[in-house]
């Protein structure tokens, strides 16, 4: 399957045939590597971790594992995921003590919609992911959505023609729904591809702006 054959809308084709600089010839799971700063709450401090990120080409599907030192004595181990279907959200202070462990029809969409708002980091999976559609999003970006048209994020392009940001109205947090999103910057070529290796994300609460996932890709890989 090529970018032709997923039928990109022009924009989304652009940027593809752009950042496919040196790709794998076939669909491939990237490996990604992260450091970066997140919190938990809008005046909580800001906490450094360490991730490694495993990702489909060729279906929505992730995995995201992260050490993040709450404390000078203190590591939580998470994992942020869409496997099988499925979206989850664990959490556990240093690998054992469960603080988290979240699933269910809302994790399911947050968590394909991460996938989504992440297409940038994989630009493999807009020749390769046939579970992918498009359309119009608001103020002229490209909507991209799977399995049902509430799962989406709005793709928004800078004047260089690369993604900049990635934005949704519909995903869960705690008990309600809130719009989400991110920036992009700093494109490199990795692994044969250009991608952004900045990126900070946010909520966008009653309260105001809630900028709580600030972060850099180290490295990018492909595996069978």
């Amino acid at each position: 399957m090529t970018v032709a054959e997923l039928e990109l809308p022009e924009p989304l084709r652009r940027h593809a045939e752009r950042c496919l600089v040196s790709p794998p010839a076939g669909p491939r799971q990237a490996l990604i590597e992260q450091r970066g700063e997140m919190r938990l709450k809008e005046d909580g401090k800001w906490m450094p971790f360490s991730a490694e990120q495993w990702v489909s080409s060729e279906s929505v599907a992730f995995c995201w594992h992260a050490r993040v030192k709450m404390a000078p004595l203190v590591t939580a181990v998470v994992e942020d995921a869409f496997e099988d279907g499925r979206g989850r959200l664990e959490a556990k202070l240093w690998g054992l003590v469960s603080v988290a462990d979240a699933t269910g029809p809302k994790v399911d969409r947050g968590e394909a919609e991460r996938y989504l708002a992440e297409l940038p980091w994989n630009p493999l999976a807009l020749r390769h992911n046939a579970d992918l559609r498009f359309g119009e999003g608001e103020d002229g970006t490209v909507r991209v959505w799977a399995f049902d048209p509430d799962t989406y994020v709005d793709l928004r392009f800078n004047d260089d023609g690369d993604i900049a940001g990635a934005f949704t109205r519909t995903r869960s947090r705690d008990d309600g729904v809130f719009p989400w999103g991110g920036h992009f910057s700093d494109y490199r070529e990795l692994g044969g591809v250009r991608i952004p290796t900045k990126g900070e994300v946010a909520w966008h609460l009653p309260s105001g702006l809630f900028p709580y996932w600030r972060g850099e890709i180290t490295s990018l890989t492909w595996r069978d």
